[in-house]
This record gives structure tokens, C-alpha cells and sequence, in this order.
């Protein structure tokens, strides 16, 4: 069952116990607050093709625009990209590498994660596994840490 405008809206002001993602009807994720606050850049070329060679597909495919939490990993040195948030959901076993790869490049379905009363899911540096704390909590944790085209972390 996909989530309406108003049951997304509702879960951000009455955050669920854990942090889940939730396919959404059309249209939702243009209509949530605004999620390219001060502290969130648009990744570059670079950045989307290391993302598209994790996922095993050509940059072309994948929805953007994707914007992230303009952060550093403090033991590599590393800019946070999208990938950080994937490969960390992947060796978490939460999602497996397909599914995201197709939530990343379908046309016809979009997905939120909401971030639950839990504070999250941890993030991990793609480059050398130190867990990226303190940047995560963008906006003063009320909204995205990351999205695309067709999905959004809230």
C-alpha cells in the first residue's frame, strides 16, 4: 500500500517508534518541506558515477537530482555522498543491493525513509567504515540527510 501526502506528513509530526521506509504515492516527495536546506549540496558527476558503479548501472538511469548532507568523514577525510547511505543500508542487510538500485532508477515508484522516535540508522563511510557521526541530523534533524528523484530520508 502506498502512503499519501497527508499519512507522510502526519508520521513527521507524530514520528513512528522505529525508522522505516515507505513507498509513497506520486507526487509526495515534491511536496515535502523543502529538503535542500544550507546544510545539504547537490552530489556531482563523480559522485553519481561511483553510486552508479556500486549499483551496477549506467549514471543515466539513476533519478536525480541527489542531494546530501555536506559533510566530511572525520578518520578518511572523505565527502559523504549518497553512497554512504546505500552501501551502509546494504552491509546492514536492510536492503539488499537490487532493491535499491530499483528504488534509485523506477519511474513508477517513489519511497521515504521517516526517521523514528529510534533517532535513525546509523551511517558508515564507504571508504573506510568509520561511522559518520553528528552530520546527520541536518536541518536540526527535521528533515532529509539525503534524497533523489524518488526517494527521501525525513
Amino acid at each position: 500500500m502506498k502512503l499519501s501526502y497527508d499519512e507522510i506528513v502526519q508520521m513527521l509530526r507524530d514520528r513512528p517508534e522505529r525508522t522505516r521506509t515507505y513507498e509513497v504515492e506520486s507526487g509526495v516527495i515534491e511536496r515535502l518541506p523543502s529538503d535542500t536546506p544550507a546544510c545539504l549540496r547537490p552530489m556531482d558527476e563523480d559522485e553519481v558515477q561511483e553510486l552508479a558503479d556500486y549499483l551496477r548501472v549506467a549514471p543515466s538511469l539513476l533519478h536525480g537530482p541527489f542531494h546530501v548532507v555536506d559533510h566530511t568523514c572525520s578518520s578518511c577525510a572523505r565527502t559523504t555522498t549518497f553512497l554512504d547511505f546505500v552501501k551502509t543500508a546494504v552491509d546492514a542487510r536492510l536492503h539488499s543491493r537490487d532493491t535499491l538500485r530499483s528504488v534509485l532508477t523506477d519511474d513508477e515508484a517513489a519511497w521515504v525513509t521517516v526517521r523514528g522516535q529510534d533517532g535513525g540508522r546509523p551511517v558508515v563511510c564507504a571508504n573506510c567504515g568509520n561511522t559518520l557521526l553528528g552530520a546527520l541530523k541536518c536541518g536540526g534533524g527535521e528533515y532529509s540527510e539525503y534524497s533523489s528523484g524518488t526517494y527521501a530520508y525525513a
